[in-house]
């Protein structure tokens, strides 16, 4: 489920440009920049390694998109959204890819699809053994969990649902690429929850893989809201960036 989006901005045609708008894209959908954050072009530069051009070219882009608002003499900062909207946003993944596992258990899977979700399986089962979670393995969760998505859906054999899929990600914490790195249970949760989808396809049990997966994606938003005024509250922190328990960049609840 690889992100082909797009932007009406020409400006993003050279690779400098497009990894810089990608890289701020998806800070920004994993949460690693929060809703209410200040976006300075000199800042941004910066971190990206790059010249100010590319990084105003994909705010520019960011902003035509909805994802980051502009106001002269305020500068660029990402969007706020209600909570409302993010849970709204949860319940149209789970329907959405409930359908993709359902669609894969039915229609079966390949001995390589297999073969990826059963080592998604062994990296989640490693990271969540011990008794509290390991600040340095949060990037190697995020990964594996987006792997394992991405693997069932691909696996779907339905062309038009992984488009859908990918705009209903397209929200700020919403997005397959949150993880909520606070307690060693929430993390753990998931990955049991993972354990049984994955078991649900091997069997070609369809009923039972689309309703684990709604209900796997039902329970992230949940954990979204229940952490919501934390959350809300360090967007305003001068340096959200650096707190590692809560959402940050990487590629699921």
């Amino acid at each position: 489920m690889t992100d082909n989006s797009s932007t009406t901005s020409s400006s993003l045609a050279s690779s400098l440009g497009q990894v810089v708008y990608a890289k701020i894209r998806q800070s920004i959908l994993s949460g690693y920049y929060r809703p209410g954050q200040r976006l300075t072009e000199i800042a941004l530069a910066e971190e990206m390694q790059a010249s100010r051009t590319p990084v105003v070219n994909a705010l520019k882009a960011l902003t035509e998109q909805g994802l980051v608002r502009y106001e002269p003499n305020r500068g660029y900062w990402v969007r706020e959204f209600h909570l409302g909207e993010v849970l709204e946003a949860y319940e149209i993944r789970a329907s959405l890819e409930g359908l993709a596992c359902r669609q894969a258990a039915e229609k079966g899977v390949s001995r390589q699809t297999l073969e990826s979700l059963d080592e998604c399986i062994r990296v989640g089962r490693d990271i969540t053994r011990g008794p509290e979670l390991v600040p340095q393995e949060h990037a190697a969760y995020q990964q594996m969990n987006v792997r394992f998505h991405n693997a069932i859906v691909d696996a779907c054999g339905n062309q038009l649902l992984p488009g859908f899929i990918r705009k209903s990600h397209e929200l700020p914490l919403a997005s397959d690429r949150v993880v909520m790195w606070k307690t060693v249970e929430i993390v753990r949760r998931s990955h049991d929850d993972h354990v049984r989808i994955l078991d649900a396809i091997r069997n070609r049990q369809s009923g039972r893989a689309e309703m684990l997966m709604r209900e796997h994606i039902y329970e992230a938003g949940q954990v979204i809201a229940r952490h919501w005024p934390e959350l809300r509250a360090r967007a305003h922190l001068t340096d959200p960036s650096r707190d590692q328990d809560l959402a940050s960049t990487g590629e699921k609840l």
